[in-house]
């Protein structure tokens, strides 16, 4: 006897495979993805088993509250080999990725689940036994390769190294009934990448919570920021937020405003804030640029302080050489500032020039140098770019918005779903 999933009216059973959430696992962009969207899919009655790395013992806790959680361990280098290396991941990750898949697979045969999501990698393992075992095509199976930043190094190195890696990634998301492409304008990557038939294809965005990010401005901590950060002197105030690695395009910046110097207000401060392992570079670049007063390196913030200072600052600048959705576009559309960006990955999304900022070539430190000049001229508009950033962003990558779209296509795929009566 079959029954059709769109006469049932049980909650929804999700089995959610990642590597990591926030914060038992970091502070990341799909750590924080995995957390939101248990989050609100729990929040809309759905009952998901999330399947991650075992934490360490002294993982902070919060308040996830999924219908489940399995753990696996995820290391099995040396200690002597960086676990999330190059090489570290390319051991690890194909192993636990297998393993998780399996695990799934006993729980999804006996019926306990009726969808399979998975992210980034966790594809591959159970991809590899769903193509093997007819009895698991019937159990729809969602996966999200995130911002696939493997197949987009400018790194020769990198590239070739991740040969295998993107080979994996290519198989488990072209076995997927659906593959999640998280921005609108990187659709096409995916066919282009993956291999993945485009008609599988659908736009869920990543997305903010907005109000859990507004919730953590702190006047205190405003105060405090002001002074330790000596914006007490006037403005205007940039800021950009990032690893401090090649790729993020600092660089680019640091020789934009350079050339821009003599003809910003005198006052004028670049705020940069993360940490990584071009950061002596860069400080010896605002060097030798002779941005000493200007640029500041403030190193890594908490949640609670970041949030403050986005409240303290004038425009958000975000030079990015490649870029997966940008979390931190969306932190500052929040905060209603508005931002100067790289045209690439997910960025053209949410940026729109003349609505809430403007739009730079990426890598191109005179396209960067012009767009940071038309923003200053038009610093009257500065406000109003502020307020559509927010709307933008509330309309369209807010948590609640985006849960319910994939709660829509979970029903979607399970309404022309015949599964097997439990």
């Amino acid at each position: 006897m079959t029954i059709n999933y769109s006469d049932y009216s049980r909650p929804i059973r999700v089995a959610m495979l990642a590597r990591a959430v926030f914060p038992l696992h970091g502070y990341g962009g799909i750590e924080r993805h995995v957390y939101h969207l248990t989050k609100y899919l729990t929040r809309l009655g759905v009952e998901v088993t999330l399947y991650v790395q075992t934490p360490p013992a002294n993982a902070e806790q919060r308040d996830l509250r999924p219908r489940a959680i399995e753990t696996l361990r995820y290391d099995y280098t040396s200690p002597f080999l960086p676990p999330n290396g190059v090489i570290g991941r390319q051991i690890n990750f194909p192993i636990y990725s297998w393993r998780i898949g399996r695990q799934a697979v006993q729980r999804a045969l006996n019926g306990d689940f009726d969808i399979v999501h998975t992210q980034g990698l966790c594809a591959f393992g159970y991809a590899l036994a769903r193509q093997r075992d007819a009895r698991l095509r019937v159990i729809p199976f969602i996966a999200n390769p995130h911002g696939m930043e493997e197949f987009r190094t400018p790194d020769r190195r990198k590239w070739l190294a991740y040969a295998p890696f993107r080979q994996l990634y290519a198989y488990g998301h072209r076995q997927a009934d659906r593959v999640i492409a998280t921005d609108a304008c990187t659709k096409d990557d995916l066919p282009r990448y993956l291999g993945v038939d485009p008609a599988r294809v659908v736009v869920i965005p990543s997305a903010i919570d907005v109000d859990e990010c507004l919730s953590q401005v702190r006047s205190d901590l405003r105060t405090a920021l002001r002074f330790r950060l000596g914006l007490t002197r006037g403005g205007p105030i940039l800021l950009s937020v990032g690893r401090l690695e090649p790729n993020k395009g600092f660089d680019i910046l640091i020789a934009a405003l350079a050339r821009l110097r003599d003809e910003l207000p005198a006052n004028w401060r670049w705020l940069l804030v993360g940490s990584g392992s071009a950061r002596a570079a860069l400080e010896q670049q605002a060097r030798d640029a002779g941005l000493g007063e200007h640029a500041l390196f403030v190193g890594r913030l908490s949640d609670e302080e970041l949030h403050s200072l986005y409240e303290e600052i004038d425009l958000f600048v975000h030079p990015t050489r490649y870029e997966g959705s940008s979390l931190v576009t969306l932190e500052a559309m929040i905060h209603r500032r508005p931002v100067v960006a790289s045209a690439i990955g997910g960025i053209p999304d949410k940026v729109f020039p003349g609505r809430n900022g403007l739009l730079a070539q990426p890598g191109d430190v005179d396209d960067l140098t012009a767009q940071l000049r038309a923003a200053f001229a038009a610093r009257d508009q500065w406000s109003g770019w502020g307020a559509e950033g927010e709307r933008i962003a509330r309309a369209t990558f807010d948590w609640p918005v985006v849960a319910q779209q994939t709660l829509d296509l979970y029903r979607e795929l399970l309404a022309a779903t015949t599964l097997p009566s439990s």
